[in-house]
Formats: C-alpha cells, structure tokens, sequence
C-alpha cells in the first residue's frame, strides 16, 4: 500500500507477474524511488517495477525477513530466517553471505552514514551492529528481553535509532554517534572535515604516538574533485571522500583541506599529549553542609564537626580523592554572606583536594539559565565567588563548574569565561529531540561528546567534560557494572567524571538514600582499583599534572 499524506490509501501490488504474493514482510526505497521488498512466505526478495509488477530479484533465501538498502542503491541487505545477513547486488545477479547472526532470527536492519548494519534480535532483546565488512563492533540491549522488531534513524540530523518493541507496544530511542546514510536529496557540503570534528580533544586513544607527535586519521568530504590537499600534501578522493594521516604536533593544532576550486575547510584539533586515566568527584545542589557550618560556627571546632564534610575527609583519607562541591547562594532564610570566616584557614589548608565553586544562586526556579542574560549570570556567579573567597580563601575557588541545569546560552558562557571559568560539565544528552545539561551546545559537538570524555570550543577557549556517572541516579549493586560498560570504551574511560548530588545524603529529603555513603565508595574503589588518579582540573591539562594518590600513611593507594 501506498499512504498519502491526507490519508489516501492506494493498493500498489498484490501479485507476483500474475500470482498473488504470498507472504510479504519488510520494505525499502532506494534514494531513486525504487521500491525493493521481502516476500517471506515464498523465500524472495522482490522488486516493484512502475507497472505495479513484483519481479523476483532473488530466490531460494529461507523466510526473509527485514530488508535495507543503501542511499545509492548498489546494495541490498537482508536478514533470513536461519539468522544470516545477506547482501546482494541492486539486480541481484551477486549475492554475498555477509554475516551470520548466532542469538537468533534478525527482525529490523538500518544503516548508518559509514555503512554499518544495525540488526535487531527480538529473541535476544539486542541490536548488534556490523561494520561494512560484516564484523560485529558491539552488541547493546534495548529496554526489554523480548523484543526489538522495526527500527528507523531520525530525529535531529538523523542520529537517533528508533526501535519498536510490539510485544509491549513500546518505541525506544538510541543516540548513536553515526548518523543516517544522507538522503539522496539531501545537500551535501563541497568540502568538509568529518573526523575528528572542529574542536575534538584527542589522546594516546585516539591514534598513534610517535617521536613527532599523535598521527591520526583525517576524513573528509569532496565533491566533483580528484584530489584535495590536507595541511599542503595532496590527498585523492574517492567516491566523494577522502582519507590521510596527520601527525599532532602541539597542544592546539589546524588541519586544513583546499581544492582546486578554492574551497577550503579548517577544523581546530587538541592534544592531550599528557593524558593517563584519571578522575574527579563533583558534588552538585550543595548549600546544606554550609548553613550546618554557619549555624554551628561558635560550636564547631572544625569545618568537618559537620557530617557531611566528615564523610568526605573520611573518603579522602582511605583513597586521596579530590572533591569540588558546586554551591548556591540562597536557601530559605540562610545565604552565604552568613558564613563565618573562622574556618577560613582550615579551608585553605584542605584546599589540595577539596575545593568550591558556583552552582546557582539558588535551587529553585528550575533551569535558571537557560535564557538567562549575562549580566545575570555573572551577577550570581560573582555572589557566590565574592563569599568563597571572603570565608575560604580564592585557593578554594575552582575554574571549573556545572552550572545549576547544565542550561545557558553561547553568550551568558561567554562572560563566564571572561569570569575565569574555563570548563564546564555536563551530560550532553538528547531527551525528547532537545538537548539536556548541554549548556549552549548543538550538534555535532553532542555527538562527539555522546563518544567522547571532552570537546573543546575553539572559539569561545571553553572545555566541556561529560559526566560519566551521577551516583545518586545508580542503584548500589549497578555501580561497578555501569563503569564496567563504560571503560570497554577508551575513548569514554580515560577521564572519569563521577557527580553526586548533596540532598540525598540527608534523612528529612524525600528521597534520601540511606546508602549515599556506599554508592560513593563503590565507585571510588572501581577507579582506584583500575589505576585511576584523582585530579582537579585546573592541574595541568585537565588534571594531567596530578602524581598518584597518597593515604593518610603515606602509602600509594593507586
């Protein structure tokens, strides 16, 4: 059937060059409107001529099932009833058994922009994905055991897998960091620089380390061209792209494109020449520990009298974890111009491993900046900075925050930078197509950050590092399990950014946690016990001058 927009119905087949079909299953269109189809029940895959015929294009393929087929046209993908994956040629005279899929009988496929095959396997509650040359890259679950079926890219710039689960009537979404091959009417640039995208951080991960720096791979787009030249050394093209290796020389580095046209593209790259696996501890929504300390300022002898600052000196002490508490200003009657600066010392002598910084002015309204002006925002940052620096001392002060929502706009983060915040962090997520604690950023750079520990803005000289866990968010007994998915990634696991927020520590929140304590631990033993050092920051290239960590005995705990 064919459904028009208003609604129409229109009955394009329901034979076979004169005999009905008997079983047909799955569709696909190639980008010059050919309509290619499965008819599982007679084990062919079909193609519709204009005439409103089925031809056969192949037979003998035992109950196929889905069907998907590149932009071009050149290949047919197709998923059988005994678990293989078959590609075949556009008039089927090739046909090529590409991959078998052992979990069982594949229902959906669609393929990204580099070729990659997304297979469902309802039986499994998996979509696995394939490479161009039928090797598996990955294996991920979605929601339920039984079962993902259809599956189609959309959303923002076609980067969003969408799978239907029919058993439960349930459609789940996957941000994935390849997006949709390109429609055959969509433009595409003359010239571009796909990877590594303008502003990508790179380390040892990311290509290979040689006496003259980081060689890694450039990849790029150019139409209606034989060649182009990257960096001054020429390239060719083929099929529209091109490919060669750049060695990174410095901290910052141009990779350049030009073609004989005079077109050019320019993409700014970064060296984490230093890196090694490391992590920081932030702490969110934090202004309770702070009015305990101001009410208690005449009977506490130390800041760590409150239990809250206890816990964490006792954390630091067993692992040499660093910790940065994110601060309003405000709560009900308290603010921080009622801190008392009789502490101010102990602050300061504590400095080398916990630290303070801007949050919001206060926790309610929600998502205060995300278009708030700058004056605003710097009015409350200066607030805040204004009374840490009075009652703590600027060695408290970090360059480094997540601002309250993780919301604001390019120029509100501008003048924050001119404040001397340097990074930012955050979740850098899609929900519901909109991006979530993602600050001013929009895609790609949410994309790379999807896939990546850190993105730097070229222009606006602000980094941003993505939250690997939000600790409060994670039952206890997943703890190690979800880091343990992460760091199959070295591009993800390198910085690990951990984050808890302050209220689920406390017995009066609506949803305290009596084991806040425990999750903190669980997953501070996980990077400990993998060789991970705890940084702040503003140490060297994101922490990269930290040494290792030593316990309250002296000894090396990493």
């Amino acid at each position: 059937f064919e459904i028009s927009l208003t609604g129409k119905t229109t009955i394009l087949t329901e034979r076979n060059r004169g005999a009905p079909l008997v079983a047909p299953e799955a569709i696909a269109i190639t980008g010059a409107g050919d309509i290619y189809f499965t008819d599982t029940g007679a084990s062919r895959v079909c193609r519709l001529t204009a005439e409103g015929d089925a031809v056969p294009v192949v037979s003998n393929i035992k109950s196929p099932g889905p069907i998907a087929i590149s932009t071009d046209g050149r290949c047919v993908y197709v998923g059988d009833a005994m678990g293989e994956i078959w590609e075949i040629s556009q008039d089927g005279a090739q046909r090529n058994n590409l991959a078998t899929v052992l979990e069982g009988c594949p229902k959906g496929i669609a393929i990204d922009a580099d070729g990659r095959l997304y297979i469902s396997v309802p039986s499994e509650g998996k979509v696995i994905v394939l490479n161009s040359r039928g090797n598996r890259e990955r294996t991920f679950l979605v929601g339920e055991l039984a079962g993902p079926v259809g599956m189609a890219f959309g959303g923002l710039e076609l980067r969003t897998l969408f799978v239907s689960i029919p058993q439960s009537g349930t459609v789940y979404k996957a941000y994935v960091p390849i997006r949709a091959e390109r429609r055959a009417r969509e433009p595409e640039p003359l010239l571009s620089i796909v990877s590594p995208i303008d502003g990508a951080i790179l380390n040892r991960h990311d290509g290979r380390v040689t006496e003259e720096g980081l060689e890694i791979v450039v990849r790029g787009q150019s139409r209606g061209q034989k060649s182009v030249r990257v960096n001054g050394v020429e390239c060719p093209v083929n099929n529209g792209e091109f490919q060669t290796n750049v060695t990174l020389k410095n901290y910052e580095n141009k990779i350049r494109v030009d073609n004989v046209d005079g077109a050019s593209a320019l993409n700014t790259i970064f060296w984490d020449r230093n890196s090694f696996p490391r992590y920081r501890v932030s702490t969110d929504d934090n202004i309770r520990f702070l009015r305990d300390i101001a009410i208690h300022a005449q009977e506490y002898r130390s800041i760590f009298d409150n239990p809250y600052l206890a816990m964490w000196r006792d954390i630091h002490r067993k692992y040499g974890t660093k910790v940065q508490h994110h601060i309003y200003y405000e709560t009900g009657d308290f603010n921080l111009s009622q801190m008392s600066d009789r502490f101010r010392s102990e602050w300061q002598e504590n400095s080398d491993w916990m630290r303070l910084n801007f949050h919001a002015r206060a926790n309610d309204p929600d998502r205060p900046y995300v278009h708030a002006s700058p004056e605003q925002l710097v009015r409350d940052y200066r607030l805040v900075a204004r009374e840490i620096e009075r009652f703590a001392g600027r060695e408290c002060l970090q360059p480094v925050t997540t601002i309250h929502w993780g919301e604001c706009t390019l120029s509100a983060a501008r003048a924050l930078r001119q404040e001397g915040i340097s990074t930012l962090v955050g979740y850098f997520v899609m929900r519901d197509e909109l991006p979530l604690v993602s600050y001013y950023l929009r895609s790609p750079q949410l994309n790379w950050l999807a896939w990546h520990d850190y993105w730097k803005d070229p222009v606006e000289d602000i980094t941003f590092v993505r939250h690997d866990m939000v600790i409060n968010s994670v039952p206890r007994a997943e703890i190690a399990k979800t880091l343990d998915r992460l760091s199959v990634d070295p591009h993800q696991s390198e910085v690990m950014e951990l984050m808890i927020h302050e209220q689920y520590f406390y017995r009066d929140y609506q949803e305290y946690e009596a084991d806040y304590r425990e999750r903190i631990e669980c997953a501070i033993e996980w990077v400990t016990k993998r060789g991970y050092r705890p940084v702040f920051y503003e140490d060297g290239f994101l922490g990269t001058s930290a040494k290792p960590a030593v316990g309250s005995s002296g000894s090396r705990k990493l």
